[in-house]
This record gives C-alpha cells, structure tokens and sequence, in this order.
C-alpha cells in the first residue's frame, strides 16, 4: 500500500477536524433538546469516533453509519444517563439530516473530481465545501432545537415515534440509492454521470425540505396534544379546588357561628369561677382553646373564595412549623375568576409549603404578597428551600397557563437557599 502524501495528510486532518465537528454538534442538540450536561464526555465521545474515521481513511474501509447510530445510542443511555425513549427522536433527526449532508458531500466531491484542474486545487475545494455543508448541518440543527425543543423534550410524544418510519425509510433509500456506505461509491458516481447528479442534488434537497416540514407537522400535532393534556389535568385540578373551596366554606361558617356564641362562651365560664369550679372552668376552656384552634382569623384579601383558601393553607403552613408571612389584597376592581386565582396561589403555597418540609425547622419560611401597577396584578413569593434544579410540573404549568389567559406571565428565580415565584396578570376589562 502507497504512503500517503503530505496532501494526503492535510486532508485527512482537516477530515478528523471535521468529523469532531459533526460529532460536537450531535451531542449538543441531543443534550439540548434532552435538557442533560454533557461538556465532560464530549471528548470521550469525539475520540471514540475519530478512531472510526482514522481507520476508514488509511485502511479504507466503507462507512459504518448504522454502528455509529448504534453507538450514539449506547453512549446516551450509558454514559449520559438519557432513556432510550428520550433519546430516540433527536437521533433520528440528526441521523436522517447527517445522510442529507453526505449525499449533498458526494455530490460536490463527485463534480471536484471532475472539475478540478489539480489536486491542491481540488483538495482545497473539498475542505471548503465540507466547511459549507457543516455550517448548513449547525445551522439547520440549531433552528430545529430552537423552534421544537418544546415538543421533543415533551416525554408523553409518542407521536415523535412516527416519526421514525418515513424517516428510517428516507435515510435507507437515500443511503443505498447513492451507495454512501459502500467502497463503489466512487464508481457509482461515475457511471451515472454529472446530469444525474444535479438531478440527484435537488431530489435532496426535496427530500430535506419534506423532512423539515415532517418535523413542523409533528411538533404542531405534539404541542395540540400536550395543551389538551395540560387543559384536562388543570379542569381535574379546578375541580378539585373547587371541592376543597366547599368544604372550607363549612369551616368558615363554624368559625362565624363561634364568634357569634363567644359571649355565652365567656357568660359560661364567669358563672364557674364566681362558683369556684375552676376545675370545671379550666376543661371548658381547654375545649374552647381545641376547638378555635381550628377555626383561626381568616385572611382579608378582597375576595371572599380567596381568604377561605389561604387562610387553609397558611394555618397548614404555621402547623408545620413555618413561619408564613401574607400580605395579598386583590382591589374590588380587578375581576378574576375565582378559580383562576385558587389555582396560583394554591400551587405557589403548596410547592412552598413542600419545599419548606425539606429543610431545617429554622430555615423554614414563606411569603407571600402582590402589588398592583394600572391594571396590572403581580403575585410575588418567596420561600426556603434546598439547592436543587427548578423542574417545572404540573402545578407550575398550570400557573403559567392562568397567566397567559390574562395576558400575563410567569418567573421563576433560585438561589441556593431561596426559590421565588412572580407572576404578572392583566385585570379584565381593557384587555384588548
């Protein structure tokens, strides 16, 4: 076998460099869109597959585009610790735009070998050409995280899974009809000559705009199913606020009943100590204490459904041991729906509450206020809780649906001791 050329090694360093490239940008969209932190296996990866390349250079042997697949695979579920149902449809995006870009590559290479007048110019064209082709792979995959990451992070989207077969069908035929994985690539190109290949260049470049709207068309489909899925969850949620509000109006009432008996309460015990029944005086008040235990000072915000609930959930807070500071008013003006307001601050004083019963006894605080600019209310809290990362679920989602019904938004801050929540809403009546 010849040695190679000094050309020969240019090239094929530029090649590995390439190659890194490639396999840097697959591991950044698929951790991207998989929300995991990756920067230290970034090297491991990488060498693994210039090893690969090193080897198909020098020994020549054909591509091995489904062991790399394979491998990526692998590599995600083992080392990054991504499930494979997670994993599975950003590799195929990247893996069916990767077959797009070598078939435009062998294209070009093909009308190089034909055209160029030396082979420094020649070599010199493919290393610009690739560089132009890498750019368009960075540029596609960065658009694709940026629009749909949403929708693919989304673990529910089984609909990304059919995705898979007119993908694995185009990535097959695209692969075997210009025998990108076999050593007669070379000949193959230059038996079906240049007129073939500029048909074969624009049939790609249709099969790649058909599989950019393939990825458009699902993420809508995924984004229509995941808002039916939070508006179902949210409806059970409501429901279950509005339970919970009808039970605590019959507290509210007891607790309206025993301030209405709290003279005869008072009569009763005046009769047993002028009776000297202090025994019989220090059981009632025992009882009275048990029973207005239950039934403490509601909250005044304005809005009557609101008060019921919050005064539930600071009294759950205080029995926790948390020390709970509330200062929320809602002005007469500003008409909410009811419902809407117990599903934002139930959720921020739930998450509150349960972040709090992870640390210490000392630690534990929460407050809770809103503020109002024009016709604008905003919600603020703050409370405990241990360093961690900030996942939002179902009850966060729900807040950040209520706001943006009434044009508003929804912001989340951490430290590592403190978790604070804002929320803007635009009160009815101007909203245009």
């Amino acid at each position: 076998m010849n040695q190679p050329g000094t050309l020969d090694l240019v090239f094929c360093g530029w090649w590995l460099l390439f190659n890194g490239w490639i396999q840097y940008l697959e591991i950044d969209f698929l951790c991207g869109v998989t929300n995991r932190r990756w920067y230290r296996l970034t090297l491991l990866w990488i060498g693994i597959n210039e090893c690969f390349i090193a080897e198909k250079f020098f020994l020549g042997t054909p591509d091995t585009f489904l062991i790399h697949i394979l491998l990526l695979l692998l590599f995600s579920v083992y080392f990054l610790k991504i499930s494979w149902r997670a994993a599975a449809a950003p590799l195929v995006i990247t893996g069916t735009l990767y077959t797009f870009i070598e078939g435009y590559s062998a294209v070009c290479m093909y009308w190089v070998s034909r055209n160029a007048e030396s082979k420094i110019w020649g070599t010199m064209l493919q290393i610009v050409i690739s560089a132009l082709l890498s750019a368009v792979y960075f540029g596609i995959l960065k658009l694709v995280r940026r629009r749909y990451s949403d929708a693919l992070q989304w673990p529910a989207s089984s609909y990304l899974y059919v995705l898979l077969f007119p993908c694995g069908f185009i990535v097959l035929l695209v692969r075997m009809g210009l025998k990108l994985d076999s050593r007669e690539l070379e000949q193959y190109f230059s038996a079906i000559g240049m007129d073939t290949g500029i048909a074969v260049f624009f049939i790609l470049s249709g099969a790649m705009t058909i599989f950019l709207l393939m990825i458009k068309i699902f993420s809508l489909i995924i984004d229509q199913a995941r808002r039916e899925n939070d508006m179902t969850i949210m409806k059970m949620q409501m429901e279950g606020q509005r339970t919970y509000v009808e039970e605590a109006e019959k507290r509210n009432r007891e607790y309206s009943r025993f301030q209405h008996d709290i003279n005869n309460h008072l009569l009763v015990l005046s009769g047993l100590i002028r009776e000297r029944a202090y025994e019989r005086a220090e059981e009632y008040i025992d009882g009275l204490y048990i029973r207005s235990r239950s039934l403490a000072e509601p909250a005044s915000t304005g809005n009557g459904v609101l008060d019921i609930l919050l005064k539930e959930k600071v009294n759950y807070g205080v029995g926790n041991g948390i020390r709970v500071c509330c200062n929320v008013r809602i002005p007469e003006n500003f008409y909410f729906d009811d419902m809407d307001l117990n599903v934002i601050f139930a959720n921020i004083l739930d998450n509150a509450i349960q972040a709090c019963m992870v640390v210490p006894h000392e630690d534990r605080e929460i407050s809770i206020d809103t503020k109002t600019h024009g016709r604008f209310l905003m919600i603020e809290s703050a409370n405990s809780w241990a360093s961690g990362p900030v996942e939002e679920g179902i009850g966060l989602t729900n807040i950040r649906i209520v706001a943006a019904k009434y044009q508003g938004t929804m912001e989340l801050s951490s430290t590592d001791r403190q978790f604070r929540i804002s929320v803007l809403l635009r009160a009815p009546g101007d909203m245009g």
